[in-house]
């Protein structure tokens, strides 16, 4: 048991240190950039690790605690770090809890630096936050245009992630595509491209 005294992202860190391949962090370096710093573990193995100590501070989970312990985690610029901030996030959401989208954009603009970590806020965060409350749908529209690569990818990505879960998803795909037609960031394209494929 972990003792809350402590920050639990001192002992997610060293988790999941013992829990590093130093040739997988190689190979999927190759695949995000090599500027990530990765110790290895495969997301199913993440995705336990964060199911364990979200667990385990179950008593305290105050959407404050959730969010300092989030940042903590996003904030050691290591990928398996924060990946366990991101399911925390969509554990937290499936417990009942809510968080507001311009909380989830502050993360996303001081902490996200690679597709990866992107594309699982996007769809395991953002996508069913707005699934949940699709009155909010419009804030893509505004990310989409943002200088901010990766709010720019995480409208795209989920709204590729909304497909079929939302009344009016080709009205917003093709209104996100229509800001996108520009868009010159290889990053961005190849997330345009991915909802051009979804959409028609």
């Amino acid at each position: 048991m972990v003792d809350l005294n402590n920050k639990i992202s001192i002992f997610v860190d060293k988790e999941l240190k013992t829990l590093g391949d130093k040739e997988f962090a190689r190979s999927r370096n190759r695949l995000i950039s090599e500027k990530v710093i990765s110790y290895g573990v495969e997301t199913q193995e993440i995705r336990k690790v964060a199911r364990k100590y979200f667990n385990q501070f179950r008593e305290r989970k105050t959407k404050r605690v959730c969010l300092e312990t989030v940042k903590e985690l996003m904030s050691t610029k290591v990928f398996e770090d924060q990946m366990v901030g991101i399911f925390f996030l969509e554990l937290f959401l499936k417990t009942g809890g809510k968080i507001s989208i311009s909380e989830i954009k502050k993360l996303i603009t001081e902490y996200v630096d690679n597709w990866a970590t992107c594309d699982t806020i996007s769809s395991e965060v953002v996508a069913k936050i707005l699934k949940r409350s699709p009155e909010k749908i419009e804030v893509l529209y505004t990310w989409v245009k943002s200088r901010n690569i990766w709010l720019k990818r995480v409208a795209l990505v989920t709204t590729v992630k909304l497909k079929n879960k939302i009344e009016n998803w080709q009205e917003v795909a093709s209104q996100i595509l229509s800001f996108s037609e520009k868009e010159k960031e290889p990053i961005i394209k190849k997330a345009v491209h991915w909802l051009e494929k979804e959409l028609f």
